[in-house]
This record gives structure tokens, sequence and C-alpha cells, in this order.
């Protein structure tokens, strides 16, 4: 996981750092509904992305989420 991903996930979302592993599913690590919509609008705000809550939902897993991130960052 990308070090910008992480300090999003405990400076912003206040998640635990101890559980934020690339395998670390969402639901384990404390997302819910109002830390989805949190995300999608910060990752909007910093990064200029367009990720719906519906795409972070899709993600498994935290590493799948950061190759979410990432490819939207880097336009693909």
């Amino acid at each position: 996981m990308t070090e910008d991903l992480a300090r999003i996930l405990t400076d912003d979302l206040k998640l635990p750092a101890d559980q934020l592993t690339d395998d670390a599913s969402l639901e384990r690590v404390g997302f819910d509904s109002l830390a989805v919509v949190e995300l999608s609008l910060l990752l909007t705000d910093r990064y200029g992305i367009d990720i719906t809550d519906s795409d972070i939902k899709n993600a498994v897993t935290l590493g799948q989420l950061d190759l979410l991130i990432t490819t939207k960052r880097n336009g693909r």
C-alpha cells in the first residue's frame, strides 16, 4: 500500500494503522458507508480523480483499493 493511502486512512479517516495491510479487507479495518463517502471526496479534492462510492466498495482489500487509486491517478 502506498504511503499516501496509508496517511489518508490513518490521519483523515482515523483507521487503526496497525491493521492496514494490503490483504486487509475494508470491513476488517473499519470502513463503513461514511468512510467510503469521505474517502471518495478526499480523493477528488486531493488528486482530482473521480472514484465513486461503488468503486471503493468493490475493492475487497486495501491492496485492491490502492491499485484502483494508482490506476486512476495515472489516467488508465
